[in-house]
């Protein structure tokens, strides 16, 4: 019984990233596939818990605590991941004008009160879906993949399936991936590669915090697009979302991400030693 199940084990934790990605799906997509719902956010860290205790027990939950709760960082970590997604949203906004592009006409930045509560909003954990995912993606995933794979090749793995699990959201009326429409997923999943590129070097610049590249980062990659490539007022039906601006902030976010690959020489600040 202890070969089998020291057998068991191994073989879990062989193939923990694959177990991850399924058990994420398995649990997130379980109301969409059964025709109840759509997805469930806190299916990431539902997984990243289960496999972790399979794994690793309490000393594996205490490493995701320790990366949660990681907030003494330099202050260039805080403003890249708090700002970068609003540069990449700027220089969208730009290349578009350039275009010939309509600009949207930026109704929250009339009310900086509003402006705030929307970003609070979007940073309460039982309000957003940024904490209910982080803890698994950044929390749990990363730093998995970059042991076996490496920073860019780990990323880039983790940024196909960071924007390819959310395929429910293109379904529901309401959304505004469903605003956008699914002929948008590609692109969709594109950005979220862009994104996780950048992520990875925020998160091994700010000492592994999962706090930082992933909560923080994701509040602020959902948060600037919202005020700033819409015109959306919170509490107001979705007006219709301007596809060719999504698709060269997508194009603008991918060429950052690989800009942030190139600049480190494919390091993104991973320490093989830490």
């Amino acid at each position: 019984m202890q070969f089998t199940t020291v057998g068991v084990r191994a073989l879990i934790k062989n193939n923990n990233i694959s177990l991850f990605f399924i058990l994420t799906l398995l649990i997130g997509w379980s109301p969409w596939l059964t025709g109840r719902g759509y997805i469930i956010f806190a299916a990431p860290t539902i997984a990243a818990i289960i496999v972790t205790i399979l794994v690793d027990g309490k000393n594996g939950l205490k490493a995701i605590w320790n990366r949660l709760g990681t907030w003494r960082a330099s202050p260039t970590s805080y403003i890249a991941a708090l700002l970068l997604p609003a540069l990449t949203t700027g220089i969208a906004l730009g290349v578009h004008a350039l275009l010939g592009g309509k600009l949207p006409s930026f109704p929250l930045f009339s009310n900086p009160m509003m402006l705030v509560m929307t970003f609070v909003m979007f940073l309460l954990p039982w309000q957003s879906s940024a904490f209910m995912e982080e803890v698994g993606f950044r929390g749990y995933a990363l730093e998995e993949l970059q042991k076996k794979w490496g920073p860019v090749k780990g990323t880039l793995v983790l940024g196909v399936f960071f924007g390819a699990w959310l395929l429910p959201e293109f379904y529901r009326v309401g959304s505004a991936q469903n605003a956008l429409g699914v002929g948008y997923y590609p692109w969709f999943i594109v950005t979220e590669i862009g994104f996780s590129l950048m992520m990875t070097w925020v998160y091994n610049q700010s000492g592994k915090s999962s706090l930082i590249s992933g909560v923080l980062m994701h509040v602020a990659m959902n948060f600037w697009p919202f005020v700033m490539l819409t015109n959306i007022v919170p509490g107001q039906p979705l007006p219709a979302f301007d596809q060719r601006l999504w698709i060269i902030t997508s194009a603008v976010v991918l060429v950052s991400g690989i800009v942030a690959v190139v600049r480190t020489k494919g390091k993104l600040g991973y320490d093989e030693d830490n």
